[in-house]
Formats: C-alpha cells, sequence, structure tokens
C-alpha cells in the first residue's frame, strides 16, 4: 500500500508496467494488510493512466487471491502457478468480471498431484468460468490452462466467442474431457 502511495504522487513520472510477484511463502512471512487497498489502485492509476498490471500467483490459496484482486488494477495479464493448491471458479469468475476491459493474457497451470484426476472449476455449475472469462474480457488473447479439467464442449465455446481474436490457446491433451453422451456421438 505504502508502495503505492508513494508511486501514486503526481511528481513521479507515469509507470506503464507493474508486475507483481505473489508467493505461498511470502504470504505465510507477511500479511495481506499492507497490500493496496482500491482506493490506492484508483489514486496509482489516475496518475497513470496507461498502467498494465502483471501479477504472477504461486501457490496462493483462493482465499488470498480475492483479498488481492482489487477492482481497480488494470490488470492486463495474470499467470497462476500451483504445486499444493488450486485455483477456484470464484476466483476465475471474479477476475472475468473485475478485468474484462484490460485483460489480455490468463495463463492457469496446476502441477497438483492427484489420483483422481485435474480439478473441475466449474463445480458442476451450468456456465463453466473460463467460458465466461473468454466472453466477458474481449480483448483476451492469449489462455493457457495446464491441469484443469476442461470440457471439450466448452474448449470449442472458447474458441468461437473469442475466434482469431485469441492468438493462443494452449491445453493439454490430458485436461480435456468429454462428456460420456459426446463421447458415444464421436
Amino acid at each position: 500500500a505504502e508502495m503505492a502511495r508513494v508511486l501514486a504522487d503526481s511528481n513521479h513520472v507515469p509507470l506503464h508496467r507493474l508486475s507483481l510477484l505473489v508467493h505461498s511463502v511470502s504470504i505465510m512471512h507477511k500479511s495481506l494488510d499492507s497490500m493496496p487497498e482500491d482506493e490506492n489502485w484508483k489514486a496509482l492509476t489516475r496518475n497513470s493512466t496507461n498502467l498494465r498490471v502483471y501479477i504472477m500467483a504461486f501457490d496462493v490459496k483462493s482465499d488470498d487471491m480475492l483479498r488481492i484482486l482489487k477492482p481497480s488494477i488494470p490488470l492486463e495479464r495474470i499467470h497462476f502457478d500451483s504445486y499444493i493448491t488450486c485455483v477456484s471458479g470464484a476466483v476465475v469468475d471474479l477476475i472475468s468480471r473485475q478485468y474484462d476491459k484490460f485483460l489480455t493474457h490468463f495463463i492457469l497451470m496446476n502441477d497438483v498431484i492427484d489420483m483422481s484426476g485435474f480439478p473441475d472449476l466449474s463445480d458442476n455449475r451450468t456456465e463453466d468460468p473460463l467460458v465466461l472469462l473468454a466472453w466477458r474480457c474481449t480483448r483476451l488473447s492469449l489462455l493457457a490452462v495446464h491441469g484443469y479439467t476442461l470440457w471439450a464442449h466448452n474448449l470449442i465455446a472458447i474458441a468461437r466467442l473469442r475466434g482469431s481474436d485469441l492468438k493462443v490457446l494452449e491445453v493439454t491433451e490430458e485436461s480435456i474431457d468429454f462428456d460420456q453422451g459426446e463421447l458415444a456421438d464421436q
């Protein structure tokens, strides 16, 4: 928060890019209470109107991400990488609602070794959060999903929604799953 206040000062040259690394180990040793609040982000973007933020999160719990992601962050790129925890559908949904104007890159990687299969972000909901992300975030040009279940019909929906604007759609083959009814039709 203090860094955001200093950078928001009009005496500073406006920022164009801010890269933030959030790691579970850092969160264990430091409180999230010093993270910038939405007012801090608003002040920073008033002086730096072209500011775009890149967040890389390693093994950060979804509850912690919900505390970090403030509506006024001009988030352009986000990269989740997990070895212990998994990102929730609620975090992906929040990102698609709050950052639809800026988000261009969304990378979701899970290296959790779980014999029961990959986590499914849709949580048995009718709307898959990744499909909603592709629908809401009209500037999305890169989507990479590794180690999470992505249903084949949702993969097709994502490709159709973004069309040729989606320059990179990268999904691990093992992440793609089919409904049993779909398999019978194939």
